[in-house]
Parts: C-alpha cells; structure tokens; sequence
C-alpha cells in the first residue's frame, strides 16, 4: 500500500511543476483509472500515478476557476462578506482575509473570487472576526516578485485558497452588517482570547510567542526572532503544528487513560484505551480549532485521526501503513498541500521517528535514547532543509534536545491552561500565563545567543538533480542499522556537499546584468568573472521585509556570491534604498557610493562623480552623473553608470529627471548610447525626454515598476516614446526579474524574463494593460 501512495504523492507534485493546466477532459479518465488500479494488481503504481496527477489537475482548475475577472483589475467594487480570519494590527493598517459572498461593479454582479486579503487603513478595534460587512474596494490578482530563488508569493497565496487582494476605499457606503455565519464565529472567539492574553500580560516580554503558540496568532513575532529560531532550527516549535497537536493529543489520552480505568462502570462499557483515543482527538481538535483550524494543523490532525481510528478499530496497523494512510487522506483533501514545506518536514520527521523506533530498541538510558534522536531527526531532515531552506543549522540537535522537552513539559501546558483559566478566572489565570512568558523569555535570550554564531551547512548553489539524488541516497544510508552495509557508501554519496562545482560565472570580458524584480523601486545587480556591483537595494515594505535581506540575498546567494565589491545607491529615497541594512546585515559590502550620500545612514558612503571609473575583468564601469562640484538634490542627484563591453552597454539612470538628462545630452552625447538602458524614473512623465530617448538609441528599454502601481507607471506615452526610436521596452512587474549576458563572443543574450521563464499553472500573466492602483 505505502508505495501506491508514495506513487499517487508523487504524481499530486508533479502537477505543481506544470506550466499550465491539462484539458478539463482529461479529468473523466479518473474513474476508469481508479477501476483499473482495482483490478489490475501490477498496473496499481503507475494508476496511482495517474490519479494523483489528475485529482491534482481537479483540484487545480476548481482554484484557478475563481479568478478575479481581468475587467475588475485596480477598479473599485463592491462586496459583501464575512471576516474570515483574526484582523492583524500593523503600524496604520489591519490586514485580514475577507470571505466574499457577493461582488458587484457598476450594478453587475461577478461570481465571487471566495476569499481575499485585505488591507484597511483604520482602527483596528473596530474590526471582529466573523462579522458580516459591505465594503467597497481596490482589488488585483495575487502577484508577487519574481526572482531567482525568491519567494513564490503567488503560490503561497494560491495554496491559501486567496484568489484576490486588496485594500478598503474610503466610503460612507463601508458598514457593518451583522454577525456572520456559524462557521466564522470560531474566529470571534479567537480574538476575544487574544485581547485575553494581551490583558494579562501588559508587561510581559513574550506576549506575541504565547499568542503564537495558543491560537495560532504569528502576526507579532518579529524578524529578529524568526531570525533566532531559523539559525537554531527551533522555528517549528512556535508554529502550531503536529508536534504541539501530538503533546495536547498526548496530554489527553494519558489524563482519560487514568480517570476511566478509576471508574469501572465506565470501562465495562467502553474500553479505556479506546476512550482516551477519542479523548486525545478532541483535545486535538480543540487547539487546532484555537488555531484556527491552519492548514499545518488540519495535516496534524488527520494524521492523529488515523491513529484514533487505528486504536478504536483495533487494527493492528504498521507504522508505515498509518504514516501512508494518514499521507494519502491529507493530499486527497488538499494536493496543494505539496507544495508546502511544512508537508514534506512534519511526514519525513514522522517517518524518520519511526525507523528510529522500529530498530533502536532495547534497555538504554533515557538521555541517551534522546540525544539519539535528535541526530537521526536532524539527519533525516538535513535533505528537506537543504532544498527548502538552503541550509541546516547545525546547532538543531542539541538545541532542540532541550527545547522540545522545555515546550512540551512545561511552556505550552502553562500557556493553554493560562489562557484557558483567564477566561473565567484571571487572577488565577495569570500565574501560569506569568511562567510560561519567563520560561519563554529566557528561551528567546539563549537562543539570541546561540543565533550570533550561526553554524550551518549551506545548500552548494549549484548541485544537479543526480547530485542531490546522491545526497539523499546517501543520508538513507546513513539511516540505517548499525551492522548493515551501506553506511561507508553513504558518506561518500555526501561528498556532493563539499566537493561540488563552483557556481557559474561570466568569462573574462563578460558580464552579467540582471533588473531584479522588487516592485516600486529598484535593485539590479552586475557580475563580472570575479567582481560584483549592486546598483540600489529596493524599497523596505516594513520591518519584517525589505529588498535587501528578502529579494537581494537569496539571489546573491544562489549566484555563490558572498561579496559585493561595490554597492551604488542612485540615491536617498527609500525605494532605492530601503533594503540597504537588510543587504550589508548578510553580504559583505566593501564600499558604497550614493547620489545622496547624506542620506545614507546605515553605512559609510562616498558621492559618486563624473569621471569615476574602473575596469573589472575586462569590463569597464563609468560614472556619467552628478558632474564634479553640481549640487544636485532628489531624483536628479541619482548615480548615473554605464557598464560596457566589447558586446556593448548598460546605461542605469536611477530617478534622473529631464533636467538631468538634459545635462547628460550636454556633456556626454557621444557616450550615452547605449545598448540597454534602465527608464529614468520608473518610466514616470517627468523623464525620457525625447532629445535623450534619441540620443541613447537602445535595443531594449527596461522599467522596474511595481504591478499596478498607483503612480500609473510607466506611463503609457513614455512606453511608446521609447517603442517610437526602436527599442523593445520590457517592465519587471510583467516580467519579473530581467537578465542579459553580454559575451564578446556571443553578442547580448537575452533577456531571459524570469515570470515566464519559471511560471506555474498558478502564476498571474498580466496583458499589458495599466491603471493606477
């Protein structure tokens, strides 16, 4: 059985790989499949192949069905529906999910999206969960950055079930309707417990960890600490999943398990194993209900299902055979589900316990039988983390041989009864909840510590698919039994992780120029054979994320780049240069070079000049902008720079104006033509004069803007002013990240535009149609 599902897992994944959708008719080969995965016994893997792929498929076009309407894009609607989610309080704003029953545009109704995101610019107090409201809108479609080795936002999103987001219009018409239905009221209750917590523990250090570990409420757990818990590998403790279900679970079954053996009454008419069962599942069911019933909850829940139903049914299942059931029921309720990491984490963690347990038996210490645990998980794991988090904090096993009791003994228990107490009796209540915010308190400071010596074996940027199917191999290996053969082999599979090929980098008298894609603002980055230049860093969206540290990083990273040699900031506004601590935080930065160089704060910075300039492997690099002693301010002050080859060159202008063009014109006609030139200013109104548009003559002309941006960049007839003098204009907001490679040999190859180059059957593919958002 356990292979058939694998194989059904499988073909479920391999649909999340796919670019676009297979025909809808596809889909009635799924009874036939299943009849013939019935009757014919060898033909069962390959069926069970086939039926996941195609309930994937299934699944797939339900979601994709319930698309915003393109008509509807940055237009203000109207909707009627039910706060479906706790309201998260930010600095000016409240974001929540939004369950829409109606949507209307000029007196039409739209068949409903189902459920968005919002984001409205008001107090907070005035939203509760599971109320009924009318609204009037700005809504788009899920559209995130697209990066090499960024983030898929839009498949988050997609996996969310959220086919839309938004923000709320200032409107006389935005009023409350009432309570919502029945099954959004768990959510009221949610927020009354947070304002329950947030009540008793005004002075408290951890209220955020404790909201987060008792309803499932992460909204204010900060960067640093997810910073803390990533570094040490103990992120999973404060995320309500399977562990925590499995200690409440636990907690239950051992209480019922003693309360109705003491009753003999009770035990004649239901066996106390068999009570405690059910009593372990709705005590499960409870804390995943305070959570809100997540999706990491809702897998953990299934699987202590299959265990409750294992121990009522006395059937005497194997563990492979419950791990594999259990596997199978939450795919079949959720395919996506494979696309979270969360999945294949909490699955191969239970699956490596369990081999741990089926041959590491006998009469050991109870210590040693931990810490050996630790290392098997930690090994068992280190190829999911590689390929998901690109690294595995070594520190993790010890860590979490500490911290795993700590929780499970003594700060979740405290936390729930705390709360639970509070509600009806706070001043009892407070003592627990005071303890548990100590015992965490003094966790966060260890782990704060620890987290300033990251120890941590990083994922090679360039390991083929054969070399990773050799890692994994070799960990299974290393899995098994003492007294097996295959474990010396299995260390030698692992050499891939040290021994690997440097990652790819341009040739002598090459360079690579990529336009990151990080909405409003701008990020590029150009490589030569052994240099790096970073010209801005993107716009800081809050504290918790930014260009630099979320966009710049991983990208740097998975190009093997550890060191910027040169950082130019064009200049002091914070969509150029709002990512700037998040990028020196993580990359080594040896100097910086601004337009503004007053303004920048977070580092040393030096003006760039006119007459500026310096060769790298071939490849010359000039200032143009400000000339020596002008005193320019804003967007004209911006670095301008030009990169160029024998296969030609970039020309970056940052925010420069016409009044800085103009000037460019003036002084340096002769070098300002260009091969690809990024639009001054976003493509705004206020830039591309049509004296430089002609002067520059380029190939390609590229805005960096954000997806229906409410400047309304580019503007239309800067984009056909530039169309006009012959150049093909590209904009990452449709295109995501932009790369070229300019080789001597090969002329410019490109572009390579990263949304269509890595898109999913999920991924948003706008027309080229604009309007301020």
């Amino acid at each position: 059985m356990f292979i058939n599902v694998i194989s059904f897992v499988a073909g479920a994944a391999l649909l999340q790989w796919q670019r676009s959708l297979p025909d809808p008719y596809l889909l009635w080969l799924i009874p036939l499949l299943l009849i013939a995965f019935l009757r014919f016994t060898r033909a069962r893997m390959p069926c069970a192949l086939l039926l996941g792929f195609l309930w994937a498929a299934f699944d797939a076009h339900l979601g994709v069905r319930s698309a915003l309407p393109p008509e509807l894009y940055a237009r203000d609607v109207t909707i009627r529906g039910t706060i479906s989610s706790l309201p998260e309080r930010h600095d000016r704003r409240v974001a929540f999910e939004f369950a829409v029953d109606e949507l209307e545009y000029r007196q039409k109704l739209f068949p409903s999206p189902g459920l968005i995101k919002l984001n409205w610019y008001i107090d907070s107090e005035a939203l509760q969960a599971g109320d009924r409201w009318r609204l009037t809108v700005r809504l788009k479609p899920p559209h995130g950055f697209m990066n090499p080795a960024g983030f898929d936002y839009e498949g988050w999103l997609f996996h969310q079930g959220i086919r839309a987001h938004g923000y709320v219009r200032e409107d006389l018409q935005n009023r409350r309707l009432g309570e919502g239905a029945v099954r959004f009221r768990l959510h009221n209750v949610r927020q009354h417990i947070r304002s329950v917590i947030e009540r008793q523990l005004q002075q408290g250090k951890t209220a955020d960890l404790i909201k987060a570990l008792v309803i499932g409420d992460r909204s204010g757990v900060g960067a640093a600490d997810w910073e803390s818990f990533r570094f040490t590998g103990t992120n999973h403790l404060i995320a309500i999943s399977g562990l925590h279900i499995t200690i409440i679970g636990g907690v239950a079954y051992y209480l019922v398990s003693a309360f109705w053996r003491r009753i003999p009454w009770l035990a004649l008419r239901l066996a106390a194993p068999k009570a405690a069962a059910l009593g372990a599942l709705w005590a499960g069911a409870g804390y995943a209900a305070l959570a809100g019933f997540s999706i990491p909850t809702q897998r953990a829940l299934i699987m202590l299902s299959v265990v409750t139903a294992g121990i009522i049914l006395q059937a005497q299942y194997k563990s492979s055979r419950s791990l594999g059931l259990a596997l199978l029921m939450v795919v079949l309720l959720d395919p996506a589900a494979v696309l979270s990491p969360g999945f294949w984490l909490s699955f191969m963690a239970v699956a490596v316990i369990c081999i741990a347990v089926s041959y590491r038996t006998g009469q050991r210490r109870i210590l040693y039988s931990w810490v050996g645990m630790q290392w098997f998980i930690g090994l068992g794991l280190a190829p999911a983390l590689l390929i998901w988090q690109q690294q595995v904090p070594l520190a993790a096993p010890l860590v979490n041989m500490l911290a795993v009791p700590l929780f499970s003994l003594l700060i979740i228990p405290l936390a729930l009864s705390g709360t639970l107490v509070s509600l009806i009796w706070p001043i009892v209540g407070y003592i627990p909840l005071v303890a548990a915010d100590w015992l965490l308190d003094i966790f966060r400071t260890m782990l704060a510590l620890i987290a300033q010596f990251p120890l941590h074996v990083s994922a090679p940027p360039t390991l083929s698919f054969v070399e990773w199917t050799f890692v994994v191999v070799g960990i299974i290996l290393l899995l098994l039994p003492r007294g097996v053969p295959g474990r010396v082999p299995g260390l030698i599979l692992l050499l891939p992780l040290v021994l690997h090929a440097p990652a790819s980098t341009p040739r002598p008298g090459e360079f690579q120029f990529t336009l990151l894609d990080v909405g409003q603002g701008m990020a590029a980055v150009v490589q030569t054979q052994g240099h790096t230049l970073v010209y801005d860093a993107g716009p800081a969206y809050s504290q918790d994320f930014d260009a630099g540290s979320d966009i710049l990083v991983p990208f740097l990273l998975r190009r093997g780049i550890t060191r910027v040699e040169r950082l130019i900031l064009s200049n002091g506004d914070n969509d150029h240069q709002g990512g700037v601590a998040g990028l020196i935080g993580k990359i080594r930065v040896d100097g910086v070079l601004s337009g503004e160089a007053w303004r920048v704060t977070e580092t040393t910075a030096s003006a760039c000049t006119m007459g500026m300039s310096w060769i790298w492997d071939g490849v010359k690099f000039s200032i143009l902008h400000p000339g020596p002693g002008e005193s320019w301010r804003g967007n004209n002050a911006s670095c301008v720079l030009q990169v160029e080859n024998a296969a030609g060159s970039v020309l970056i202008t940052g925010d420069i104006e016409s009044a800085a063009e103009q000037r460019l014109v003036d002084c340096c006609r002769g070098a300002l033509k260009a091969s690809i030139i990024t639009i001054p200013h976003h493509a705004s109104a206020t830039s591309s004069t049509e004296q430089f548009v002609r002067t520059v003559d380029p190939e390609f002309a590229l805005a960096s803007t954000g997806f229906l941006n409410r400047y309304g960049f580019p503007r239309a007839h800067i984009v056909e002013r530039w169309e006009a003098q012959g150049a093909r204009v590209l904009d990452t907001a449709l295109s995501g990240a932009i790369a070229f490679v300019f080789s001597p040999v090969h002329g410019i190859v490109g572009p390579n535009n990263h949304r269509f180059r890595a898109r999913r059957y999920w991924t948003h593919l706008p027309e080229m149609n604009r309007g301020s958002y």
